[in-house]
Parts: C-alpha cells; sequence; structure tokens
C-alpha cells in the first residue's frame, strides 16, 4: 500500500571551465577542491585535487592535481594535460555530467554530487 520509491538521482551537468576555476579558486585558498567523476562522451574520467599524503595539512604545498591515472603538483600543468581527445577540459564545447564527489580510496564521500553545493551552484538545467 505504502511504497518508497528510491529517490531517482538527476544529473548534474556543468561546463569543464566551470569545475577547473572551482579547482583553481579552491588551490589559492590553499584548499583541495575533490576527486570527482564524470562522464563526457559516453566515457568516464576521474579529475580533482586532493592532499598527498592523506593526513597532511591541508595547504597549498600539499595539495595534488589528479585527471585520470596522473598525478601533477603544480595546477597550471594540471589544466595543460587534463584533456580528452587533445581538448582540454577547461575548453571542451559540451556540459561534463558529474556522478560521483568526494571520492577518497575509491569511496564517494558525498551522496550526491550536488552535496558539493559549487558544483550544483554551476550546475546546467537541462
Amino acid at each position: 500500500m505504502f511504497g518508497f520509491k528510491k529517490k531517482e538521482q538527476k544529473p548534474l551537468w556543468i561546463m569543464g571551465k566551470d569545475v577547473m576555476e572551482i579547482i583553481r579558486s579552491d588551490y589559492d585558498e590553499g584548499m583541495a577542491f575533490t576527486l570527482i567523476e564524470f562522464h563526457y562522451q559516453g566515457n568516464t574520467y576521474l579529475m580533482g585535487s586532493c592532499i598527498v599524503p592523506p593526513d597532511a595539512e591541508e595547504r597549498k604545498e600539499n595539495i595534488s592535481f589528479v585527471f585520470q591515472d596522473q598525478v601533477f603538483q603544480e595546477f597550471d600543468e594540471f589544466q595543460a594535460n587534463a584533456s580528452i581527445d587533445g581538448i582540454r577540459i577547461s575548453e571542451l564545447e559540451g556540459p561534463i555530467e558529474v556522478v560521483r564527489a568526494g571520492i577518497i580510496g575509491n569511496d564517494t564521500m558525498l551522496k550526491t554530487p550536488w552535496g558539493e553545493t559549487r558544483l550544483a551552484k554551476k550546475a546546467l538545467v537541462y
């Protein structure tokens, strides 16, 4: 009689340049953004920034940037190398679909991508 439907997750669509701006802004303030998993043109990617080692103090010197299996120490190097089919993430024409955010040790720390409010504020409506 009474049923509870599993809440359907709506996709979070955002432009790659907006994600890069958030990552850069956090880095400038000495904070690591998070790791996000996203889809673009049928493929899955991992990107973001994190503290290395994980128990280190959160400050610029300890922030590393990640794209797929590559790790970068400098934001400019990360931004230059984070690309799909030769196109930088910040220059992609279409939006990316964030499917997980706040990934630590392969576990999602945020239940939905829009738990990361800065992503949600820049989300596109489809």
